[in-house]
């Protein structure tokens, strides 16, 4: 007969063979890529501001492993073991587990590329690899510049897209004329669309209403959060898909170039101060042109005007 006691052992064994085991968050100061994949030494890992860890980079056939020393030092430095024999490094997340002996398998490479991206998630102790392919497009989405919402929504239908480099497929620059405007939703936000709509390639900052100017680094997909612009003017905005960077420059603010000029309405001239002429994806003229131009008055007032000469 069995023992009331050892029941209750057994019951509690049991159940706490079914629950699930918990992940603690790990910390790491830095973390680097070496092992025959690579060309030789080794290569750091770029932190990101959520914590995860990035590479982005050639690799070719051979063994990568991740360590979190720069140089190897017996008994101190670990490295990121995968918990699976012959683990590819291109997967959609595999777990690790940490070990201090050289000599563990590290993540198998099966061929040479130069466009290699993982990244190492140190909460959920995973690492995912990807071969990064070049997208098509990537346009500005939002109220911080002129006709991209109105006071309800933003307006997928007027994005305004970026150009692409021509020697360097994953670089794309937009210039063009951004602040806050009034009578718009979110005013001065903005974010970045891989398609003419929303999702699923998006970029963001990794903290709402970070300041363009002072934004460095990027994310693909996650949170919806928003760029901020605290200043009018014409910037010039340039991403790197592959490293996942972006780089944003105040060319020059409103009413530094464009002198007064008489504008020319649908049926009567009027006069006023206009410190800065647009065409209507938002891209500065350096005067106005025979058709429809967005003009920005000294009063901070935007008008829709067409010219007929």
């Amino acid at each position: 007969m069995t023992n009331p006691m050892q029941k209750t052992k057994y019951i509690l064994l049991a159940v706490a063979l079914l629950l699930p085991v918990a992940i603690h968050a790990q910390s790491f100061e830095g973390l680097w890529a070496t092992g025959s994949a690579l060309d030789g030494g080794t290569v750091q890992l770029t932190k990101r501001p959520d914590g995860l860890f990035r590479f982005a980079g050639a690799l070719k056939a051979g063994e990568l492993k991740i360590m979190t020393t720069e140089t190897f030092v017996q008994g101190t430095t670990q490295f990121l073991k995968p918990s699976y024999v012959d683990s590819y490094l291109i997967n959609h997340g595999l777990r690790y587990g940490l070990t201090k002996d050289e000599s563990q398998e590290g993540w198998v490479v099966s061929f040479q590329e130069d466009t290699y991206r993982f990244l190492v998630d140190p909460v959920n102790r995973t690492v995912t690899g990807e071969l990064m392919l070049p997208w098509n497009e990537v346009l500005i989405a939002g109220s911080a510049f002129l006709g991209g919402s109105n006071s309800v929504e933003w307006d997928r239908n007027a994005m305004l897209p970026f150009t692409r480099d021509h020697n360097q497929p994953y670089v794309f620059t937009w210039t063009g004329e951004l602040g806050v405007y009034s009578d718009v939703v979110e005013p001065g936000r903005f974010k970045l669309e891989g398609q003419m709509t929303w999702g699923p390639r998006e970029l963001h900052p990794f903290v709402q209403d970070e300041d363009i100017l002072q934004a460095s680094q990027m994310r693909t997909g996650g949170d919806d959060t928003k760029w901020r612009v605290s200043q009018n003017g014409t910037y010039r905005i340039t991403v790197n898909l592959f490293t996942e960077t972006i780089h944003a420059e105040l060319l020059n603010l409103p009413g530094t170039t464009s002198p007064t000029a008489v504008i020319a309405t649908e049926d009567k001239r009027q006069s006023g101060e206009v410190v800065s002429v647009y065409d209507l994806s938002g891209r500065p003229l350096d005067k106005p042109r025979k058709g429809i131009n967005l003009m920005r008055m000294a009063d901070g007032s935007v008008r829709k005007v067409i010219c007929k000469e």
